[in-house]
């Protein structure tokens, strides 16, 4: 039995600890069981502490998913860990984890967050072979995603555009914890590592054990 605690905080009303046991034993093997245990991962990304940069408000990746569409997708994997019995690449597996994915990728934002400026950390994925100020990536938040393990939800991942106004301390490269300062919006782009649910022009990209560039 492997125990795994889930922190849901700010995504259900009493902020309570969601703990989920799961028997590794009834997951689809191999490749699917990586793949579900992967898009978990997301539900687990890093919790930051809440800060002011100026008037740049620090939030964690949690606050950019809704409530009710937390709630609905925590019922699909307990539908998934039903499974039991399935081969990877069976057809019922293939299209559980194709339902799944296309859920992740459909996967709704937070109106209220839009337009918000805010300063958040995570992992950089590069789009393209660009390594100047002007690049466009990915940021997710946890490490790995992309690139190494499936796309996390649309809104788990931001499109970052930089700009020669983008203040950088250095440019960063693939996997590269950084903090991103700027204003939210909603941008549903897909891309060749994932689909984006938001965008943010960059005001400063700086690495996350800097404490941020001055304004």
């Amino acid at each position: 039995m492997a125990r795994l605690s889930f922190v849901f905080d700010g995504w259900i009303a009493s902020s309570k600890h969601l703990n989920v046991d799961i028997q590794m034993s009834l997951l689809p093997s191999t490749q699917n069981r990586r793949h579900v245990l992967t898009i978990i991962a997301t539900l687990t990304a890093c919790q930051l502490c809440i800060a002011h940069d100026n008037d740049y408000q620090t939030i964690e990746w949690t606050v950019l998913m809704p409530e009710d569409w937390v709630k609905a997708i925590t019922k699909d994997f307990d539908e998934l860990y039903k499974l039991s019995n399935l081969q990877d690449g069976s057809p019922q597996a293939t299209k559980a984890m194709q339902s799944l994915r296309k859920k992740f990728d459909e996967a709704p934002i937070v109106k209220n967050q839009l337009n918000k400026r805010i300063r958040i950390a995570g992992y950089v994925v590069p789009l393209d072979a660009n390594r100047d100020q002007f690049r466009e990536f990915l940021l997710v938040p946890y490490f790995g995603a992309c690139i190494h393990s499936p796309p996390p939800p649309a809104n788990q991942i931001i499109i970052v555009k930089s700009s020669a106004k983008t203040k950088f301390s250095k440019l960063p490269e693939s996997m590269d914890m950084v903090w991103i300062v700027g204003e939210l919006k909603e941008s549903r782009v897909p891309t060749a590592q994932g689909m984006s649910g938001y965008s943010i022009a960059a005001v400063s990209v700086v690495p996350y054990e800097d404490k941020g560039l001055k304004k």
